[in-house]
Parts: structure tokens; C-alpha cells; sequence
């Protein structure tokens, strides 16, 4: 199913990008954390951070606070590895083959919008690498027995037409900040974690050349309540750094050859810098046939031991995971090989993978159509919506005729009779009757129902539904807070009317002072205003120059919007009225998650809101449960003896119904 991001009725978002030439490089933090020492000698060197997973690790752990620490990891992993070395003695490992999804950041154009055959060449490095096939001279080499694949079908089955990769057209070119990558690109694009190796390609502002998550352990980290950092697993890297040794990227200089990618591949799998990023000589990556060292090295240097006393030799310079040129490095070691081992076979999201079937060739079924939400043609402040879907016949039967059935919220479905010609592949877009909109908050729902008068083979693309959107605000003020990040003196706001008045404004403010700012707007009813806030670098306020972020609230205190990732600009759009009713926003108070889920979906409610009861239906309409909530023990709704496949969820209280679709795999 594919999540369609609505500007929406009296509340509109509106994220700008503009192409900016600067290339802001903090010689000091990087996603608001102390530059490590390699990084700052990085910049120095070679005028690039070389990899920010370690600053990015100390992110996640201020962001996710049940994210286990380096200690923790290291003891849980341990005795892991112990028992794989047992039980290698006594039978071989064997070739794990992970899926790749590449999401490429492109508006189309330029540099950033790597052809296939550039993906490919990177592909085929990776396994190059990670099979020891790059000419290693250490007899500790060691084929690391992890291979990758080329996806070669989507998150739904359907066929992917370039294999391997999503191209990204919402955002534009970039440049891009860490920061956004973070709270809005990642989540907003990731395909399930459990079935793919994300691979995040993009015109990266800061120096930076790629960063990845580390693996979780399956005792603390990544399973908070509100999905730790699972929406954003997988690796970040600069466009101009794909490639391979046989084809260079013609951008990428020293780094040209796709060595970025196997290195933080390499922290993907559970490895360590080889220095462990400090400065003594004590085994800190944890690795033994790998030698000491107290620092990360450049270029392709030669004679190099910063450890004489480990008996080990000179800085395995050639190891992915120093900081050397790509064309030095070739090696991972036999004890590089254990820890990948115990990580693929114990951790969260990554010993799914070996069991994904994202590479296999795709279903085709006879008759399959799919059904996608592309606008509901909506107008700032407007009062109506007239949706326009995309009707796609991807299987191998032409369609002819079909039922569209689309509803706001859990209204009565209306219904649309489609008749023409598709044949496979081919696609119409429908426009569908205007729907007029009352007060609160809405999701339009869509779904394709008998294609030929039959049963369409794949119903898993036959629905697709609408973020939630609001509707009008009744209040008398909207409050403004401001929390600034770093770099104070390139933020600044305005507050205007329908006629373009600036009615409030403020900024710009001072570096280094997170104070927050806060303001009251008097607004009248009945009309229309547009909130702005600019910043002059393009990077937003958050997060790699400090966690700035911003707040509109109605008298009542509910929720507007809150932001703070965004490149130049970001405009809300907010409408002013009196509701018909006394309305309970349920879309700003409750959430569920994990989505897609395997065994237990939960409810979130904020500030310990109960809602009244919850129903299930699958795709049918069918009610599968039903629960009345009593307390917070009843918000876990047990989806284990569910088949396989979207349902919905309607959450009640006080009247008002909030229906949100998931899927169970």
C-alpha cells in the first residue's frame, strides 16, 4: 500500500527545496554531537567527514533512549560469537544473499540520478568485497559469506522496472541535510526493514560521504513504544560516492569506487571502526586479527603501526573499515566474518532478511489491478476535495470494466463504474466526484472492486488511503513556540493573512541559543493564514546543527503542527472557524504501530486519553475483532492468527471514528 501525504483541507504543508551551492561543514558537531577526532582530522585531510555512524550513534541513543549502549551491545554480542565458532567447527556457514533497495533523491536531472548501471557497478563491488575477491594480501582475510541482491519486486509484490531501485522525485535534487534525512525523507521512503537493505542516495550537504545505523540487540533497542529507530534503519550515502573500482563514479574523486558503501555497509553489519574510535591500543574493534591502532589513517600510507607493542603489525590501512582512499582498500578480516555472522543471525531486522523474497522474480497474476490515490486537488482553505487515482492493470488479463469505491473516514462508500481498455501495464487516471468536507479530521479511502465483473488475484494493492488531514480550527489565538538550533541567525518567521499582510514576524536570532521564543497570533474567524519559517542556509533547524524545532497550537493547546526538518522554507497553511460540533480530534491523540506488524499492533493515545473501543475489518469489510478499552493492557491488539494482508482499524470515542489501515505479514 502506498501512503499518499495530503496538503489538506484548512491545513495545508508545504515543503519547499531549492538547489543550494553551499556546503556547510561544522567543524565542531555533526547531527548536533561532537565531531569524533578521525572526523575533524577527516575534514582536515580531505575536506569530507569520511563517515558519521559514530555521531549518528550518539543521536539515536539521545533520540531513543531504549537504544543499548556500545557496552551493552558488546556483551550481548560476545557470547554470540562464542557459540558461532563452536558451531563452525562442526558445519560449514553458509552464503546469505541480503535484498538491496536503493532510493535515489533525484528531481530527474543531474549528477544525483544514478542510472541502473551505475547502481549495478555498486552491487557488484559490494559482493566483491564482502566475498574477498578484491585481492586482500592478509591471510586473515575472509569471505565474509554475505552477498547482495537487486530487489526485484516492490513492497507489494508488483514488479520493480528497474531493479533495486526507488526513485525519489517528491523532495527534488537536494542538497539535503542529515537533519531532514532523519525525521523526514528516511521515514517517509524506507521500504520494510525486515525484507530490505535500505540504501539512502543523495546529494548530502555537510562533507558528509555516508553514515549507517547499527545493528540493534534483540534484548533493549529499536522496539520503544513508539518504534525506535526501525523507520530510519539502513545506510545514507553520497551520490558522487556510488560506484565501483572497474567503474569509477566520475564524481566521486578518491572516493569514487564505492567503498563508502562497504564501509558503512560494514557498521550496518555490527562492525567497528578498526581504531574503535579511540586513541588507545586496546583491541576496541573488538576484532583480534585486526591490528591496534590509535587512530584512522589517509590516503594509502605505507609502514604505518600505531600500536608496535600488539605484535599485530602495521595499521591493516587496507581494511573497509579504516578511513584510507578506495582504491587501498580490500580486506575484511575472519573475525569481521564472526561478528556479521552473529549479527545476522540475532538481530532485529537483519535475520529477517535472509528469508526475504524481494529478489525473486515477481507474481504476475491474471487479473490484478491496483488502485493509487495521486491528489485530491485540494485548495488552501478550500471546503471540497475531487479525487484523482491512478487505475493500473498489472496483470496478465486486459480489464475492461471495474467498481471504484471511495469513502471519507467510515462514511458509506460511493462507487464509480470504470469501463474502458488496459492491457498489462497500462494505466488511466480516474478523476472521482468532489466530496464536500465538515470539520475534524479526515482520511479518504479508495478500493478497486470486481475488475471484470471477477475477483481480483492480488487484493494486497486494491486499497489505498490518505494520511490524516484536518480540518478547520475553532480558536480565538494560534500560540508559536521557536526553539532555535545552532545557527539562530539564519532562521526567520512570518505570520500573514489571506490578503498577504504580515501580521506577526520574528528572527533572525542568535547562534548558540536554544531559548525558546515563543508568541500569541489573535486570529478571526472565518478566515485563512499562511505561517512561514525560512532558513537562509537551506538545511532547516533540525537536527544536525542542534534539535531546533517549532510548534502552532490552538488555544486549546492541541497540536497544529510541529516541524523543524525542512531545507529553505516550510509553510502550514491554518483556517479559522467555528466547528458544528464539539469535535475530538482523534488523528492528533492516537496512533498505531508496529506498521506493518507480525504479531501485536498497538494504540497509541496521548496524554493517557483512552479511546472507548477498537474494531477490525479486513479488506472485505468483515469484522475481525472488536474490543471495549478499559484500560491501557487492552491497546495491544493481538494479530497473530491474522492471515497475511491490509485490514483496517476503526478507533472510537466520544462519538467520532478514526480508521486506520495496517498491514499484517
Amino acid at each position: 500500500m502506498k501512503n499518499f501525504t495530503l496538503s489538506a483541507f484548512l491545513l495545508t504543508f508545504i515543503a519547499i527545496n531549492f538547489s543550494i551551492a553551499q556546503n556547510k561543514i561544522d567543524s565542531n558537531k555533526l547531527f548536533g554531537k561532537e565531531l569524533t577526532e578521525a572526523n575533524k582530522q577527516s575534514i582536515e585531510e580531505t575536506g569530507f567527514i569520511r563517515c558519521g555512524s559514530s555521531e549518528y550513534e550518539q543521536y539515536l541513543k539521545q533520540t531513543n533512549p531504549n537504544r543499548a549502549t556500545s557496552e551493552e551491545f558488546e556483551n550481548w554480542i560476545a557470547p554470540k560469537i562464542q557459540e558461532l565458532k563452536a558451531q563452525r567447527a562442526n558445519s560449514p556457514s553458509v552464503v546469505i544473499t541480503i535484498p538491496v533497495i536503493f532510493h535515489i533523491f533525484t528531481d530527474g536531472f543531474g549528477p544525483e540520478n544514478l542510472s541502473q548501471a551505475t547502481i549495478q557497478a555498486q552491487l557488484d563491488q559490494l559482493n566483491i568485497d564482502y566475498a574477498n575477491a578484491a585481492g586482500s594480501p592478509f591471510a586473515s582475510a575472509a569471505d565474509t559469506e554475505i552477498q547482495f541482491c537487486l530487489a526485484k519486486q516492490d513492497e507489494n509484490g508488483a514488479p520493480l522496472a528497474e531493479f533495486g531501485i526507488n526513485r525519489v522525485t517528491t523532495y527534488g535534487g537536494g542538497p539535503f541535510s542529515t537533519g531532514n534525512f532523519e525525521t523526514t525523507y528516511k521515514p517517509a521512503t524506507q521500504w520494510d526493514p525486515t525484507s530490505y537493505f535500505n540504501i539512502w542516495v543523495a546529494d548530502i550537504t555537510g562533507g558528509v560521504l555516508g553514515y549507517a545505523q547499527f545493528p540493534d540487540n534483540s534484548g533493549l533497542a529499536g522496539l520503544n513504544p513508539t518504534g525506535g529507530a526501525a523507520n530510519t534503519d539502513g545506510v545514507v550515502v553520497l551520490y558522487s560516492s556510488v560506484g565501483s573500482v572497474a567503474n569509477p563514479n566520475p564524481n566521486g574523486g578518491q572516493y569514487a569506487s564505492g567503498r563508502t558503501l562497504t564501509h558503512e555497509a560494514g557498521h550496518w553489519l555490527g562492525l567497528r571502526h578498526i581504531w574503535g574510535d579511540t586513541t588507545s591500543c586496546n583491541n576496541d574493534d573488538f576484532c583480534a586479527d585486526t591490528p591496534d591502532s590509535t587512530g584512522s589513517n589517509f590516503g594509502c600510507p605505507t609502514g604505518t603501526d600505531n600500536c608496535i607493542f600488539d605484535g599485530l603489525g602495521n595499521d591493516m590501512i587496507e581494511n573497509y573499515m579504516d578511513y584510507t582512499d578506495d582504491t587501498c582498500m580490500n580486506t575484511f578480516t575472519a573475525d569481521q566474518k564472526l561478528r556479521i555472522d552473529a549479527v545476522m543471525a540475532n538481530s532485529p531486522r537483519r535475520m529477517e532478511l535472509a528469508t526475504s523474497i524481494a529478489c525473486n522474480e515477481a507474481t504476475v497474476y491474471n487479473l490484478d489491478g491496483r488502485v493509487e490515490i495521486n491528489s485530491l486537488n485540494l485548495i488552501d482553505c478550500g471546503t471540497t476535495i475531487t479525487p484523482e487515482i491512478t487505475l493500473t492493470n498489472m496483470g496478465n488479463n486486459t480489464i475492461t470494466s471495474a467498481t471504484i469505491s471511495y469513502f471519507l473516514d467510515t462514511d458509506t462508500p460511493s462507487t464509480y463504474p470504470w469501463t474502458g481498455s488496459l492491457a498489462m501495464n497500462q494505466s488511466e487516471i480516474i478523476t472521482l466526484p468532489s466530496i464536500d468536507l465538515t470539520s475534524g479530521n479526515h482520511i479518504f479511502n479508495v478500493e478497486l472492486v470486481n475488475p471484470n465483473g471477477s475477483t481480483d488475484l492480488n487484493p494486497s494493492n486494491d486499497i489505498d488511503t490518505s494520511n490524516s488531514f484536518a480540518a478547520f480550527y475553532d480558536t480565538a489565538t494560534i500560540e508559536f513556540e521557536l526553539i532555535p538550533d545552532d545557527y539562530g541567525s539564519e532562521t526567520t518567521w512570518e505570520f500573514r493573512d489571506s490578503s498577504n499582510t504580515i501580521l506577526y514576524s520574528g528572527g533572525p536570532y542568535t547562534n548558540n541559543d536554544s531559548t525558546p521564543v515563543n508568541d500569541t497570533f489573535t486570529v478571526t474567524i472565518g478566515e485563512c493564514y499562511t505561517f512561514t519559517i525560512n532558513d537562509s542556509f537551506g538545511d532547516g533547524i533540525c537536527c544536525a546543527y542542534g534539535n531546533g524545532s517549532y510548534e502552532l497550537r490552538t488555544d486549546n493547546n492541541d497540536v497544529i503542527f510541529a516541524g523543524g526538518a525542512f531545507d529553505n522554507q516550510e509553510n502550514v497553511v491554518v483556517s479559522v472557524n467555528n466547528l458544528s460540533v464539539d469535535s475530538f480530534s482523534l488523528a492528533n491523540t492516537i496512533s498505531i504501530y508496529p506498521n506493518p506488524t507480525t504479531d501485536v499492533l498497538n494504540i497509541k493515545a496521548t496524554n493517557n486519553n483512552l479511546p472507548e473501543s477498537y474494531k477490525v475489518y479486513n479488506m472485505l469489510g468483515q469484522l475481525v475483532a472488536s474490543k471495549t478499552i478499559l484500560n491501557d493492557s487492552d491497546l495491544a491488539v493481538s494479530t497473530s492468527n491474522y492471515s497475511n494482508g491490509m485490514y483496517f482499524i476503526k478507533i472510537e470515542k466520544e462519538g467520532n471514528v478514526l480508521s486506520l489501515p495496517f498491514i499484517k505479514k
